[in-house]
């Protein structure tokens, strides 16, 4: 399968049931609707389209000088074809214009997959948080320093 022609746009409700799908497709918990819809001053939350249909869901915060990221989540059939990796770079290159310092995330240590993807691009553990998911599997606390 050649690789899709992607674009990564800002979420709206009209983008609620694709995220939905994608999000039960790839977590025994998923996020709720209003968990999805929910959003402050700092929120970023962006979909990945090819050809109008939705590939992939992102959502994250720059609050001052840190970033987090909070969900990047594929369709398993669109998984380890680069575009998690394009929308890592996307959210890099966006901390890096707004002075960010560290990009954070949470992953359960049950997730191999994603661990090793956020390994790869350069996140370094920082801590656990014990028995954080409702699965009572423990969270890595993973950092991405970003150069000055």
């Amino acid at each position: 399968m050649r690789k899709p022609k992607i674009k990564i746009v800002d979420f709206n409700p009209n983008y609620l049931n694709s995220v939905k799908v994608i999000l039960t497709e790839n977590f025994e918990y998923p996020w709720s609707e209003l968990q999805i819809l929910s959003e402050n001053r700092f929120t970023i939350k962006k979909v990945v389209l090819s050809g109008g249909k939705v590939l992939g869901f992102f959502s994250g915060e720059i609050i001052f000088s840190e970033g987090s990221i909070t969900m990047i989540a594929l369709k398993k059939e669109f998984q380890g074809k680069g575009i998690g990796r394009y929308l890592l770079d996307w959210f890099v290159s966006l901390s890096k214009e707004r002075g960010v310092n560290n990009i954070w995330l949470e992953v359960s240590k049950r997730n191999k997959k994603a661990i090793r993807f956020y390994e790869n691009y350069g996140f370094i553990t920082e801590d656990i948080r014990p028995s954080y998911y409702k699965d009572g599997s423990d969270a890595l606390i993973m950092r991405y320093p970003i150069d000055p």
